[in-house]
């Protein structure tokens, strides 16, 4: 079962605007699934999201949060 996995700052997105990037991720990996000729995929694929502890976040070596 394929998983995407994404980590993000603690409050950064929403529940609905986490639901929205599951649907894109989800859909996005589906596409690429059936253009390379497996099929559709979409109910086997997961997606989960982490949110980052308050300063557990960085970007090029700076610490957010």
């Amino acid at each position: 079962m394929p998983t995407i996995k994404l980590t993000v700052p603690q409050g950064a997105w929403t529940k609905d605007e986490k639901a929205k990037i599951v649907d894109r991720f989800t859909t996005a990996l589906n596409d690429v699934a059936q253009e390379s000729g497996k099929g559709d995929i979409k109910q086997f694929i997961g997606v989960q999201i982490q949110e980052t502890a308050e300063g557990g976040y960085a970007i090029g070596g700076q610490v957010f949060g």
